[in-house]
């Protein structure tokens, strides 16, 4: 299992978006929506801000 930690963390109205930097792998984005559910694209990202742009995209689409 990959090491990862928490770089950024975005709240938006009933939803929360996270982003992680696993070592030597990129950025992934999760989510977490009004009922508690965690959500991840499962895609690596070479940026923190390309994370944060799909994790914004995604509450944009489902809220």
């Amino acid at each position: 299992m990959s090491e990862s930690s928490v770089v950024q963390i975005s709240a938006v109205t009933g939803w929360i978006i996270g982003i992680s930097h696993v070592k030597d792998s990129g950025y992934q984005c999760w989510v977490i929506n009004p009922d508690l559910d965690v959500l991840s694209d499962g895609t690596l990202y070479s940026t923190s801000s390309a994370a944060m742009s799909a994790g914004r995209a995604f509450v944009e689409r489902f809220s």
